[in-house]
């Protein structure tokens, strides 16, 4: 039982069985209108319409005048085709396009269904008549409009199939959505199914996926929480130490080793810290012109290694200031300190776009190495020293960096030639004002 359940519970089983209902119905529905349509068409055959039949033939004997008085008396349409002459009488035309069905039991009659007018066909070796009678039964509209009843039906079916199909394969937009929350940072989101089977199972495993990596987050949170705490407690009774004893020759070196390690700490939970503030930006309107120029002035003797391209028209963009601050503040840091010795200062441009916003942070110092380049948005990777001469920072700055632009939609792209310099281009989405 637990077999056949399971089965049953299969997303291809499902498919399957709707794919099959679907082609069941549809055959049913067209052979019951098949059937229905080959009856209604022998409905009017019988002996008496037969006998009728043969009776007008004869009284008309292909005489025109004699069937427009005899179409004018039953009201119907008379139409003659002979190896001589053709005519027509009566107020009801025949269409050309007509499709005649033979009766059972006599060759010589056929049918055939108009807009609420019937259609009778004579054949006979003289010439062959058509009589046009109005259809005043019921069932006439039926007879006429029978291929639109199809289509209703077969349209109905594929409607009916299209939300079954789309109610099996919900989860599947449910977990899409989830993945994109998750994406985002947002390790609290679980994907609700309602529904047994693969796509439940397979929406359970997310939602443990989720769980084992918000609780390995947390745990990565916690332990640099304890090491940072751990770390600056025999800081603290060093530097206690060194005050207390004549400082001998190392002592100054000892001293610049501990500040390193005192600003390492720090480092170490910042990008942590940002990272959880990205789930929660205080997003306003800003001119990303203004925002450059007030970063620069704050930059105090370093003004001068520092050009920036002014525009009069704005440069609107939706940001976190807070965030997008550190950001700038990051890449000028990074082009005056790494882009050392350099032939020019640092250039900044601001460009306006109908789409978006490009903010490009240029120095014209020695260039990164093809190796380095792919990997220095990794965090605490290092270039080689070569380029600023000595080791400073620990490799988190253009980390931070990627990770706040991407939050707002943006991307940094880093690029680098050696000997020329190197160029940051951070591209944001424009508000209109």
């Amino acid at each position: 039982m637990n077999r056949l359940r399971h089965l049953f519970s299969s997303v291809f089983i499902k498919l399957l069985l709707v794919c099959l209902l679907a082609w069941l119905l549809i055959t049913v529905a067209v052979s019951v209108l098949f059937i229905g349509y080959r009856f209604m068409v022998g409905a009017p055959h019988n002996h008496l319409i037969v006998d009728y039949i043969n009776y007008l033939v004869t009284d008309l004997d292909g005489q025109p005048e004699r069937a427009a008085v005899i179409a004018d008396r039953l009201d119907v349409g008379i139409l003659y085709q002979g190896p001589e002459k053709s005519w027509t009488s009566g107020n009801y035309p025949v269409p050309d396009n007509l499709c005649f069905f033979k009766a059972p039991g006599n060759d010589r009659l056929t049918f055939a269904f108009g807009h609420d007018v019937k259609y009778i066909g004579y054949q006979q070796p003289s010439g062959n008549y058509i009589f046009a009678v109005p259809d005043r039964s019921p069932d006439g509209w039926l007879q006429s409009h029978l291929h639109f009843l199809a289509l209703i039906i077969v349209a109905l079916v594929f409607a009916g199939t299209y939300f079954l199909i789309r109610r099996i394969l919900s989860p599947i937009s449910i977990l899409h959505d989830a993945t994109q929350k998750v994406g985002k940072g947002d390790l609290n989101y679980e994907a609700k199914v309602s529904c047994n089977g693969e796509l439940a199972r397979l929406a359970d495993s997310f939602n443990f996926m989720v769980r084992q990596v918000r609780e390995m987050v947390t745990a990565k949170e916690q332990l640099l929480r304890d090491v940072s705490h751990e770390l600056r407690s025999p800081l603290t009774r060093i530097k206690v130490l060194l005050e207390m004893v004549e400082p001998p020759e190392r002592v100054e070196q000892i001293r610049s080793d501990i500040r390193e390690l005192e600003d390492l700490i720090p480092s170490i939970l910042e990008p942590s810290r940002h990272f959880h503030q990205l789930n929660r930006l205080t997003m306003e309107v800003v001119d990303l012109h203004d925002l450059v120029a007030e970063v620069i002035k704050r930059q105090g003797d370093r003004m001068p290694d520092i050009v920036l391209d002014q525009s009069e028209q704005p440069a609107l963009v939706k940001v976190d200031r807070r965030l997008f601050t550190r950001v700038v503040e990051n890449l000028l840091k990074n082009a005056l300190i790494h882009g050392r010795p350099a032939a020019g200062p640092v250039k900044v441009l601001v460009k306006p776009g109908n789409k978006c916003i490009e903010l490009i942070v240029a120095d014209s110092g020695p260039g990164i190495s093809e190796h380095d380049l792919p990997h220095l948005m990794e965090p605490f990777y290092q270039a080689d020293k070569s380029r600023s001469g000595e080791n400073i920072g620990f490799g988190l700055g253009l980390s931070l960096c990627k990770t706040i632009v991407e939050a707002h939609g943006g991307d940094l792209i880093l690029t680098s030639h050696l000997g020329r310099g190197t160029e940051v281009l951070v591209r944001l989405p424009c508000c209109k004002a």
